[in-house]
């Protein structure tokens, strides 16, 4: 008998800036590669570029994975979004179904933070692993959880969310008191800032903070780690109701080793404060994340799998 030839899948990762895409195969060796603007202002000119990249593809591949900001139902085909995040002129709309329709091909959709997170179970940061979390940090604080081997959904597709948890029991929950708030990349800039007393933000960006920090600068440094103790007091709260074996932390300005250092340093400060009966608290293992940005591409093509091999 002759060998079994590789399947190939079209993996495509839709951001706010871009639409990044890829030709894998089953061993995740990827074959071509490629990206566009996301600069799309309704869901028939976004299918229409997706459909333009995909079909030089179509007649090559078992299926399309595809990663998207927004809420994906757990077994829906149609790829229906539930609020669009950056992408708000999605909403509502059944993303699988209409490029199914265009491509001919099983397509899956799913959360990008989920899809993050189980690209970095399969090849990243949480291999071997049987409960692992992603926080990526943006503007928010996106991501997602792995329990053997699957990603944890929840009731609404809310799950990985972590965005939405709170830090201030004392006050009714606004945006400022919201860990995506307080964990984004512009409360590490407003902590610097606030450090170097700098008052305004013009020209400051994550590249412009690391460079101060990689430079030596104390007032940096200040700002990260309250930054990083700020993040790690959340870490506690995660461990505490999802006890993972590890953090893997992505997300733009993670490409800093920096970031995860600081976290890793300011964890035993945090510690200390756990006293008592809390002491016994596990202590969370953080790791950076390894994939960057295939991370998502690796992930909506094993959802796909998943669904083809059901």
């Amino acid at each position: 008998m002759g060998a079994v030839a590789m399947k190939r899948y079209l993996g495509i990762d839709i951001g706010g800036t871009s639409i990044k895409w890829c030709v894998l195969d089953d061993d995740f060796a990827i074959a071509d590669r490629g990206s566009v603007p996301t600069d799309f202002e309704s869901p028939t000119d976004l299918i229409a570029a997706l459909a333009t990249i995909g079909r030089p593809y179509q007649d090559d591949i078992a299926g399309v994975g595809v990663s998207a900001p927004g809420g994906f139902y757990e077994n829906d085909l149609d790829g229906i979004v539930h609020r669009g995040g950056a992408l708000a002129y999605m909403d509502g709309f059944p993303l699988g179904r209409a490029l199914r329709e265009q491509l001919g091909v099983p397509v899956c959709v799913s959360n990008d933070g989920k899809c993050c997170a189980l690209g970095e179970y399969k090849r990243g940061a949480l291999r071997a692993t049987r409960v692992g979390a992603v926080l990526t940090v943006g503007t928010g604080i996106g991501g997602g959880i792995v329990i053997g081997g699957h990603v944890v959904r929840g009731a609404h597709g809310f799950a990985g969310e972590f965005s939405f948890m709170s830090n201030n029991t004392e006050d009714c929950v606004a945006v400022e008191h919201v860990f995506g708030f307080t964990g984004g990349w512009l409360a590490l800039r407003a902590a610097i800032l606030e450090e170097k007393g700098i008052a305004g933000s013009a020209g400051v960006d994550g590249r412009k903070l690391f460079e101060w920090i990689d430079a030596g600068d104390e007032a940096a440094r200040r700002g990260l780690e309250r930054y990083a103790r700020m993040f790690d007091s959340n870490l506690l709260n995660l461990q505490a109701v999802l006890d993972p074996e590890v953090f893997a932390i992505g997300g733009g300005i993670s490409a800093n080793p920096a970031l995860v250092e600081a976290l890793n340093q300011q964890l035993p400060t945090v510690l200390a404060h756990y006293t008592g009966f809390i002491r016994d608290i596990p202590h969370p293992v953080i790791r950076r994340a390894e994939l960057g940005n295939d991370a998502n591409l690796y992930g909506a093509v094993q959802e796909l799998r998943d669904i083809l091999h059901e």
